[in-house]
Order: structure tokens, then C-alpha cells, then sequence
């Protein structure tokens, strides 16, 4: 169990770092400048940022630098690709992932997405316990403090007198309602309105 437990450690741990300006011509990416390779700007404060991993930000005026967008993702440019059990593709520039392993970084191999799953059910296994078991002794917790009220008090209970039922009774009346114009026999007869019965 510890040789697998290492495994899987390992097997995360080691990722194969590939650099997008490897497979670029990157002497045509910025304007032709005086600035370092990669930068440019008025003070060549600004970095050349790879448009697939990164985004430009301003900290203040004269101070820029690459957000890259994911967590496998490098560099000053953000042109450091992390591909886990997999290559970067020099026509694509994305991780190639070997039949066994997924995801966009090949950072998920079949072990790990069955452990995965497996805390999954296990977090829904218990969650579904909680809520079976619970209700039950809370059934049973109140039906002891009901029984502990009637001991306790059977005086009390006795002495107080019953109020009278109270009987709610609705009628309900229907009319027949059209969305017809009303006829000509209808309409001469408006002086005498219909009446109701209950039914």
C-alpha cells in the first residue's frame, strides 16, 4: 500500500516543464527596440505575454507583468507549459496526453480519478447516514421529553378545560364563464342578474 501511495505521489509530483518560445520564432513577437528580449514599452517595462497562458497586468504606471491563467503555467512570459505524463504539441501548443492519462495538463491518471470517485461516495455515504440516522433519534429524544412532561405535570393537564372545536365551513359557487361575447338574449337581460346557488 505504501509502494502505491508513493507511486501516486511521485507520479504527480514529476511534470515535464516545455517552453512555448522553444517551438516560436519569437525575434518577430514584440517591435523592434532597444529593450531586452521579449520587452518592450517606453522604459521597456513591458512583457511580452504568451496569449494562450497569460494576461498582461498593470501594477502601477511604469510597472507590468504576466498573470498566467492556470495553475500549470509559468515564467516571466508565461510561456512555461507543465505536461504531467504527456508532450506538448509543437503545432497546438497543448499538452498530448497518453491513452491512460486526462486532462488538460495530463494531470489526471486513472488512479486518481478512482480515488477521486471513491471520496466522493464516500462523502455522499455519509451525508446520506447523517440524514437517516439523525431523524430517527430525534423522534426518539422527543417522544422521552413528551413522556417526562406528562409525569411530571398531571395536575396541570387535568385542571385546564378543553376549548370548543371551531368548524370552518366553505361554499364554494360556480359559474359557467365564457370568453365568448356574450349573446344578444344575454346582453337585453342585463338589468336582471344571474343568481347563484350553492352547490
Amino acid at each position: 500500500m505504501i509502494l502505491f501511495l508513493l507511486f501516486l505521489f511521485l507520479n504527480d509530483a514529476v511534470a515535464t516543464t516545455y517552453s512555448v518560445f522553444n517551438y516560436l520564432n519569437t525575434s518577430n513577437l514584440v517591435p523592434d527596440s532597444d529593450c531586452p528580449h521579449l520587452y518592450y514599452g517606453q522604459y521597456c517595462e513591458v512583457p511580452y505575454c504568451y496569449h494562450q497562458n497569460g494576461l498582461l497586468i498593470q501594477r502601477s504606471e511604469h510597472d507590468f507583468y504576466c498573470n498566467c491563467t492556470n495553475e500549470y503555467t509559468s515564467g516571466a512570459h508565461c510561456e512555461l507549459v507543465e505536461c504531467h505524463d504527456g508532450v506538448l504539441s509543437n503545432s497546438t501548443f497543448q499538452c498530448e496526453c497518453a491513452t491512460t492519462v486526462f486532462g488538460d495538463h495530463c494531470e489526471w491518471t486513472i488512479p486518481q480519478i478512482i480515488e477521486c470517485a471513491l471520496k466522493w461516495l464516500m462523502v455522499f455515504l455519509i451525508f446520506f447516514l447523517i440524514l437517516t440516522v439523525l431523524p430517527d433519534s430525534g423522534d426518539k429524544k422527543d417522544g422521552n421529553t413528551a413522556d417526562a412532561r406528562s409525569t411530571a405535570r398531571p395536575d396541570r393537564e387535568s385542571r385546564t378545560p378543553s376549548a370548543p372545536e371551531i368548524r370552518i365551513v366553505e361554499r364554494v359557487v360556480i359559474q359557467e364563464r365564457s370568453d365568448a361575447p356574450p349573446t344578444y338574449d344575454a346582453a337585453v337581460k342585463c338589468t336582471d342578474p344571474p343568481k347563484y346557488t350553492a352547490a
